[in-house]
Order: C-alpha cells, then sequence, then structure tokens
C-alpha cells in the first residue's frame, strides 16, 4: 500500500507545491537515497522553471532531505547507520514529548483515530501483509504527532520519516521481528493516552522505536532495490 499526500490548496506557491511533491517523490523511490539532483533534471522533469526548482530544493535541505552543493545541484540524503542512530534518538525524544502532550489533551476525536489506526495494523499483521502494516504504522504516527500539538516538533520529525520510508521501500519486503507484539503495543499506547497515563505511554513509545530500530538495522544488512534514477 502506498500512501500520498493529498494535494495541496490550489493557490500555493509553485515552490512549495514542487517541494511537496519532490519529498512525495523521494518517499516512493523515484528520487531514490543518495541520487544526484540537479535544476535543468528537475525542471524539465517538473515543466517548470528553474528558480522554483532552487527555492524547492533550498526548502528540502531545510527539512533535511537534500544537501545542496555551490552550481551541482542537491544530493537526497543517503541513510545510513550514522544517520539512523542519531535521527531516531531525536524521534524518542520528540516522541515521549507529544505523547505525553497527548495524554494531557485527551481528545475523544484523537483516540478514536489511533485506535483506528491500530486496528488497522493488527489486521495486516494477522494477514501477514507487511506493506500495509508499515502504512498504517505511519498513519498512527502521523495522528500521534497530531495528537501531540505541537507543530514544530511536526515539521521537524515528518520530513526526517518520509526518509525512513524511502529507506525501507528501497528494499525487499521484510517481515519485522515479533510482529503481533508490534501492534499490541500500539494498544497499549492507546489505552495508556485514553487514562492519561504519561509514564506508560513515554515507555511504549521507547519499546516501539526500539523495534522500529531493529527492524532499520536488519534492512541495512539486505540487499536494496534497483529503483528510480537521477536527473541531470
Amino acid at each position: 500500500m502506498v500512501l500520498s499526500s493529498p494535494p495541496p490548496p490550489i493557490n500555493t506557491p509553485t515552490y512549495l507545491r514542487l517541494r511537496m511533491q519532490i519529498r512525495e517523490d523521494i518517499m516512493t523511490g523515484q528520487w531514490p537515497l543518495g541520487s544526484h539532483l540537479t535544476l535543468r533534471g528537475l525542471g524539465a522533469h517538473y515543466r517548470v522553471s528553474n528558480v522554483p526548482v532552487r527555492e524547492a530544493l533550498l526548502q528540502l535541505q531545510g527539512d533535511g532531505l537534500v544537501e545542496m552543493r555551490m552550481n551541482l545541484g542537491a544530493t537526497v540524503t543517503q541513510v545510513d547507520e550514522g544517520w539512523l542512530r542519531d535521527f531516531l534518538a531525536v524521534r524518542e525524544a520528540l516522541e515521549a514529548m507529544l505523547v505525553r502532550n497527548a495524554c494531557e489533551r485527551h481528545k475523544v476525536e484523537h483516540l478514536a483515530l489511533l485506535g483506528r489506526h491500530q486496528r488497522t495494523v493488527a489486521h495486516a499483521v494477522q494477514a501477514q501483509d507487511w506493506e500495509a502494516m508499515f502504512a498504517a504504522e505511519r498513519l498512527f504516527t502521523c495522528q500521534l504527532y497530531e495528537s501531540g500539538g505541537n507543530a514544530h516538533a511536526h515539521a521537524l520529525l515528518a520530513p526526517r520519516n518520509c526518509l525512513l520510508e524511502a529507506f525501507r521501500r528501497s528494499h525487499p519486503p521484510m517481515a519485522p521481528v515479533d510482529p503481533p507484539r508490534w501492534a499490541h503495543r500500539l494498544l497499549l499506547m492507546c489505552e495508556a493516552i485514553s487514562t492519561s497515563d504519561a509514564d506508560a505511554a513515554v515507555q511504549l513509545v521507547a519499546q516501539h522505536l526500539g523495534a522500529l530500530r531493529l527492524h532499520l538495522s536488519r534492512m541495512l544488512r539486505a540487499p536494496q532495490r534497483l529503483t528510480g534514477r537521477s536527473v541531470r
């Protein structure tokens, strides 16, 4: 299952629309991790001038998705062991804050959506559909960020999570270790939020990210898919 972002409003500036499209295309493997992107190539691909391409790439550099080089275009950020270690440490700290916020806010509509996504994860685990499981887990995570109510944390985490998804999709599907526990942890997290048990929720976030860290580390040792291309 491939999840696409909703289209931006029609009055969104071209460079912001392009930023969102390139981010989506990095996540889906159109532009692989580590690939080289040029202003001319991107302009031709998306049928826009170099000016919005440059602005979009500068925005994406701020998001951590690309690295700009003087007169050389950009390179899509490569995900390696060090990147995973550092980002997941930051993600754990911010998600701990967000889940505490969610326990305090305790909004019924947020709990309902978290529960819906958790059930989708559980159904996918039963069907051994790992693509559907990770798609639902992403939705659960996005809803957790929304429930946490901190736009700055969301803005920092969301684009870098796109890199994680791009990394995961660059490898053949792999079953996680003990998949039923993934669904059960998310269920326990929903229950902790519903009872405002912040300490339990934070512990579950740490356990969940520990399982994700293990899964991605296993993928590091697996062969990559040959997808996507560079643009020149």
